[in-house]
């Protein structure tokens, strides 16, 4: 009995992995003799993945065997050159805003989208004072996207010098000091010209002003620019959209939903009706995150969100989408509208991201395939990202491996892959106790033969 015992011993302790993904995508490549290939993981990929690491995304040879992989996001998007938009200014008398904070002395006619159109002195020529004037500069559209402001004179004067307070404010009569002394400065020496007319800025309010800090000396002002971010290089955002669900009958104004799929999830927007505005509080959360406290498990990831839309005829015109900063593969997303009102109207859900890639090596035979979908994945350990980064370093920060692309998804072994695995016996432990057992038995036995040996002989 011990020698089977010790057969036992020698068995496996736990099951091997079983070979289960619940797709599969044939990989077609660029170039036949490539060592490494990347593949750009498309939709259906995020759809069928399990784990949010994407665990469960790898390539397989012809032999079933997995490749050396590594999943990779989306790559940093690089700002192209800096855009420049002219800006709509006017002039205000010296005396208009003399002091920090104060409401202009002026009347300021604006249409009905807050356009600055025209400035009226309400002092008269008796009341104005000599000297520099303000400058209000309206930012209309571009507010909060305006980066700097640049400055641009009439005649283009060899010698300036000059001081500027600069405020911001929302409605024209609230000022807040942004800056309180900016440089403005032009200079010519022995053929050599100093420049510097260009205003950094950082704020989301709409109206600016210019307020000289001395009397007198400025050239008139030709234009004012803003200097925008300039467009996103590799900004290949798709989008995920879930239908509106009902609302919440316990909770006005609450919204849930379920995204299939690991997306890297980085935007967000939402789909209103005409002419409607709503403020929300956004949150996630996921199956994977175990809380005692179902209501713990959500994640607020923003509120006070302002979103609208607005029907101008034929142009329709919606509120930007919320950037969260970091991404996020959380299954179930909520919509809190702020107040909480019944009859809340049911936003459709969108989901913004940029997809990842596979970085793999062709080791095996081809062809080659994609597979995802498994909760029985286990974390992978990879040693390609020292390779890629000095292959980066040799070849230029823009170099990758050779493209190969996604063929039509079949489906592998469907939904029974993403069954958690059986719980696994600790073999080791019930070999133990066994082996434990059968020596107390042999002992056992052993003692009662060597009694039944030594009792005496009846007479």
């Amino acid at each position: 009995m011990i020698k089977r015992l010790g057969w036992l011993a020698l068995l496996p302790l736990t099951a091997p992995a079983a070979d289960e993904f619940a797709t599969q995508w044939p990989l077609q490549l660029a170039q036949d003799d490539a060592g490494a290939y990347r593949v750009v993981l498309e939709d259906g990929v995020y759809r069928a993945a399990y784990w949010r690491d994407l665990r469960d995304v790898q390539v397989l040879d012809a032999d079933g065997r997995p490749m050396a992989s590594a999943v990779q996001g989306a790559a940093v998007p690089t700002a192209g050159p800096a855009r420049q938009v002219t800006l709509d200014w006017f002039a205000l008398p010296a005396s208009a805003a003399a002091t920090a904070g104060e409401d202009l002395s002026v009347v300021v006619q604006r249409d009905a989208g807050g356009n600055v159109v025209s400035v009226r002195n309400t002092l008269g020529a008796a009341g104005a004072a000599k000297g520099d004037p303000s400058w209000l500069v309206d930012l209309g559209r571009q507010a909060g996207q305006v980066q700097a402001l640049k400055v641009e004179w009439e005649g283009e004067p060899t010698a300036v010098d000059l001081g500027y307070r600069l405020e911001g404010s929302d409605d024209l009569r609230r000022w807040q000091v942004l800056d309180p002394e900016v440089r403005l400065v032009r200079l010519r020496n022995q053929g050599r010209q100093l420049n510097s007319d260009r205003i950094a800025l950082s704020t989301p309010q709409r109206y600016l002003r210019l307020v000289p800090l001395q009397r007198d000396g400025a050239p008139p002002l030709r234009a004012l620019h803003g200097e925008l971010a300039g467009d996103t290089a590799a900004g290949d955002w798709r989008w995920v959209e879930l239908a509106a669900p009902a609302a919440d009958a316990g909770a006005p104004g609450r919204f849930r939903y379920r995204v299939q799929g690991r997306f890297p999830v980085q935007r967000l927007d939402v789909a209103l009706p005409a002419n409607s505005t709503v403020s929300w509080t956004v949150s996630s959360a996921d199956d994977d995150r175990k809380v005692a406290d179902a209501a713990q498990a959500w994640h607020v990831r923003a509120s006070g969100w302002n979103t609208w839309t607005l029907q101008d005829g034929d142009r329709r015109q919606a509120s930007a989408p919320l950037e969260l900063g970091r991404e996020t593969g959380d299954r179930d997303w909520q919509l809190q509208a702020e107040p909480a009102v019944a009859g809340t109207p049911a936003p459709a859900l969108r989901l913004g991201y940029r997809p990842g890639s596979v970085v793999f090596l062709a080791q095996g035979r081809a062809p080659y395939l994609l597979v995802a979908g498994s909760a029985r994945a286990d974390v992978r350990e990879t040693n390609l990202e020292p390779m890629l980064a000095a292959l980066r370093a040799g070849n230029g920060a823009q170099w990758q491996p050779a493209v190969a692309s996604l063929g039509e998804g079949a489906v592998r072994a469907g939904d029974k892959a993403y069954a958690p695995a059986a719980p696994v016996r600790d073999w080791k432990n019930l070999v133990l106790w066994a082996v434990l057992v059968a020596g107390a038995l042999a002992v056992a036995g052993f003692a009662m033969s060597l009694l039944r040996g030594n009792r005496p002989a009846n007479d």
